[in-house]
């Protein structure tokens, strides 16, 4: 409301209320005025129709009485008149209606004459009528009054609104200025009062505007120094969380016993710090940076990477796909949160994995690359930040699996020398056992070709004694052959060749060969090995070898080896056998397989045989390279197979031989053998 509304109103609310009061109070005292009159025109006609009725009365005229009656009728303010006399059965009564309300007045009294009761006068007046006239009054007066404020409101308005123009044109002008136009000008052109509240108005004006020029001056500086803060705040927030995360990461690969373990944990935690669907991470194994895939996030990966459960199980490398390659050959990071539209990744199954955003960082040691560890399918794309995160999760990786990696190889080469020195042991032993069974043995079976010739040869040197005895010599063959003489000796024969390849193997560990070292195709005594490993292990256990599938991933660029070719076989041979017998008692793997793979790395040619049979629990795992030690039945193995394989690659091929296994995976035997 305005200052022009505000004064307008108060002042026709004050005139107002004064002439409403005024017209209420004038009409009060007219009211209390005629009341007065009329109760003393009551009385007064009392007084007089008592003295002129007692007459007419007392001579029972009552013509001059009724005279009378109707001459005190005519007073228009009376009600009723009634006189009443029982005795002489006087009744007069006259009345009329009054519709305008009012207060009755009533007065009844007897008349009489000399102490005679002569009758009872009853007269009523009401006030109604001179209410009537008071509210005609009251009511032109009213609308005197309000003809006078409207009036009076317009002739206010008008001079109001002559006084008070220059101050609405300054108060539009402040409003503008207080809305924030500090652009508006004020007119100085006032006079008096008016001018000096202008002149003051724009030099507060021009000290606001000043001020809230250096207020958002120093809000603008504010804010950059909060978001820097924040920045920072969450910076470090993010740290925290980071090296939190980086902290239960090396807590957990502590007690990891392989670097699968290690990175199964690694997906596990880095998924918690940058929130991705898919993860995997992989090792560099080859010249080619093809990857061993050491552990993946979820099942949908598998397709991502063209990997079956089996390849997952055997860590089988994988070709590097797509632009993943360069972060690898470039030692820099991959990111690309528009990977629909980008034909580098053209890889990708769009329908098995509907991702728009990947990440892939080499884990690098050095100036090495170990691996890859590649993350996609996060919502809103990679950042920077998360770049970071993963650069700093992967570093605790690459000392995780260095760690552990230095462990396991710190084992192997103190179980290579305690299994150098058990060999040591057995050959001394196996020198003096072998040489006496091996005289024992030639007796048996000399014996046993005597008796076989004697029997069977008819020669003179054998019928001589046949004549000498009367006997029949073919009568007595045969009847040897019905004894089961010559299965029997056949049995000998059988088991004395035996004892004589277990002979053999006990010679290997204490004489020096005298086999010359030849340069060979690894690639191909591994196939040779399989070819004589199917034949003779389906005749020897009746078993259909051709029900084993063989997956094979040779090096074409593999180098050759100076080695003994037939040792190396042998070597095979018993790896082949062993996982042939654990597959073929494995009644729960519908799909026996191989997985035959030769390369070459750090100067070394490797050689990997895994199976998917039932697998070794470690405490068997540790034992498999002791003599005489084996899973098989007393009647089936001596238990020196894998012995004496170990004793051909670390003593006279100067290699390594390791396996690895876990129950219900398989196992994996890796040989390295220097070029």
């Amino acid at each position: 409301m305005g200052l022009k509304t505000r004064i307008i109103t108060f002042v026709v609310l004050a005139f107002s209320v004064i002439t409403l009061f005024l017209c209420f109070y004038i009409t009060h005292q007219v009211k209390i005025f005629e009341l007065k009159r009329l109760r003393a025109q009551i009385d007064k006609s009392v007084y007089l129709m008592r003295i002129i009725n007692t007459l007419p009365l007392y001579n029972v005229d009552m013509d001059a009485l009724k005279m009378n009656m109707e001459t005190f009728f005519d007073d228009e303010n009376m009600k009723s008149l009634a006189i009443h006399d029982s005795e002489i059965n006087i009744n007069i009564n006259y009345e009329r209606p009054f519709p305008f309300g009012g207060t009755d007045i009533k007065r009844s009294f007897v008349i009489d004459h000399n102490g005679l009761k002569l009758g009872r006068l009853t007269v009523v007046y009401s006030t109604g009528l001179i209410e009537k006239k008071l509210a005609n009054f009251r009511a032109r007066l009213l609308w005197f009054v309000f003809a006078v404020i409207l009036v009076m409101a317009v002739m206010l308005s008008f001079l109001i609104n002559i006084i008070t123009k220059p101050v609405a044109k300054l108060v539009r002008n402040t409003s503008e200025i207080a809305a924030g136009n500090f652009d508006r000008e004020i007119e100085q052109t006032g006079v008096g009062e008016v001018g000096t509240l202008s002149r003051n108005f724009l030099l507060m004006r021009d000290a606001v505007k000043e001020k809230i020029e250096e207020l958002a001056r120093t809000n603008t500086r504010l804010d950059r120094e909060i978001q820097q803060k924040n920045i920072q705040e969450r910076k470090i927030l993010h740290q925290r969380m980071l090296i939190s995360f980086v902290n239960t990461f090396f807590q957990r690969s502590i007690t990891a016993q392989s670097i699968q373990e290690i990175a199964e944990i690694f997906i596990t935690i880095a998924q918690g710090v940058i929130p991705s669907p898919y993860c995997f991470v992989g090792q560099i194994c080859d010249r080619e940076n093809n990857l061993k895939i050491l552990a993946l996030s979820d099942q949908p990966q598998k397709q991502f990477l063209g990997l079956d459960n089996a390849h997952i199980k055997s860590g089988f490398k994988q070709h590097t796909p797509g632009r993943l390659i360069k972060a690898i050959t470039d030692k820099t990071p991959v990111i690309s949160n528009n990977v629909c539209l980008n034909p580098e990744f053209s890889f990708l199954p769009r329908e098995l994995l509907p991702i728009d955003s990947i990440m892939a960082l080499p884990m690098l040691n050095g100036k090495d690359v170990l691996g890859l560890v590649t993350f996609a399918g996060k919502e809103g794309g990679y950042t920077r930040e998360d770049q970071e995160a993963a650069t700093m999760m992967i570093m605790a990786l690459v000392e995780a699996l260095s760690l552990r990696i230095q462990k396991d190889e710190k084992q192997r080469l103190e179980k290579r020398m305690v299994q150098s020195e058990k060999m040591v042991s057995v050959g001394g032993l196996a020198a003096g056992m072998a040489h006496e069974i091996n005289d024992s043995l030639t007796g048996i079976r000399k014996a046993v070709q005597m008796i076989r010739n004697s029997i069977e040869n008819p020669v003179q040197e054998n019928i001589a004694p046949k004549d000498k005895n009367s006997l029949d010599f073919n009568g007595m063959g045969q009847y040897l052959r019905d004894q089961g003489v010559f299965k029997h000796l056949d049995q000998i024969m059988a088991t004395g060749k035996k004892v004589s390849e277990i002979v053999s193997n006990l010679l290997s560990f204490s004489i020096e060969t005298n086999l010359d070292f030849s340069v060979e195709d690894v690639s191909h005594l591994l196939d040779q090995s399989f070819e004589l490993t199917s034949n003779e292990y389906s005749l020897e256990q009746n078993f259909n070898f051709s029900a084993i599938q063989v997956m094979k991933d040779y090096d074409p660029d593999l180098p050759k080896v100076k080695c003994r070719g037939g040792e190396l076989k042998q070597v095979f041979y018993n790896i082949l056998s062993n996982g042939a017998y654990a597959m073929a008692h494995n009644t729960d793997n519908p799909c026996p397989t191989f997985f035959m793979r030769t390369y070459s790395e750090k100067g070394q040619v490797c050689v990997e045989i895994r199976d998917n049979g039932p697998g070794m629990p470690e405490n068997i795992r540790n034992l498999i390279f002791e003599p005489f030690f084996s899973t098989k039945p007393h009647k089936e193995c001596a238990g020196l197979g894998l012995s004496v394989s170990n004793f051909i690659i670390t003593k006279n091929h100067n290699g390594t031989i390791e396996v690895e296994s876990t129950p219900g995976e398989g196992s994996c035997f890796k040989i390295m053998l220097p070029i």
